[in-house]
């Protein structure tokens, strides 16, 4: 079913339902840069415990104002100008480079995490006992209080929790991309 978009004053119909998907996305993006900007805290408490460093609260705000500016390109691809239409094939491609490096940035922050508590020795069934696990401590000049411990693996749960939360929100905009570059060719003439 082709799509009506508005340009230059004249309605034209398009066979493609890219600059729909464009101007949702772009809204979309919109939102969630405007929520990462405004409210970090909402974005934070998915990650760690409160008190927020003021560190962590300006890193979250920096990638909502990235992904305010992501939405810029999707606005512009939307149009149905002839420029505009020529440059969505390398705006979906930069969109699906952007996402699919995150995504595959927050894989690996999420499985370096099992491998320092692997290689530390703190997972279940392959840890080392209490003992041998306070002495290291103290060797590391490190104080030994179990509920430090317990703050330090509800904290280290919390994220990785947050990194899948992350993760999963990316992979559909990742799996669309592929396939619409894939197999929907034709919704880019």
């Amino acid at each position: 079913m082709p799509n009506i978009i508005l340009s230059q004053n004249l309605f034209i119909m398009s066979a493609s339902p890219l600059p729909t998907l464009f101007l949702i996305e772009a809204v979309l993006k919109v939102i969630g840069g405007s929520i990462f900007y405004f409210s970090p805290s909402t974005i934070l408490k998915q990650l760690q415990v409160p008190p927020y460093p003021q560190t962590s609260l300006s890193l979250i705000q920096s990638l909502g104002t990235q992904t305010l500016a992501f939405s810029i390109p999707l606005f512009l691809t939307a149009r149905s100008d002839e420029k505009s239409c020529g440059c969505r094939r390398l705006v979906y491609w930069m969109m699906l480079g952007r996402e699919g490096l995150l995504a595959a940035g927050l894989l690996g922050q999420i499985g370096w995490s099992y491998v320092t508590e692997w290689g530390s020795g703190d997972r279940e069934g392959v840890g080392r006992k209490k003992g041998e696990k306070d002495a290291r401590r103290l060797e590391e000049g490190m104080k030994i209080s179990g509920s430090e411990e317990g703050v330090e693996e509800e904290a280290v749960q919390k994220l990785r929790r947050g990194l899948w939360l992350w993760v999963v929100e990316l992979t559909p905009f990742v799996l669309g991309r592929i396939w619409v570059l894939g197999w929907r060719g034709e919704w880019f003439v």
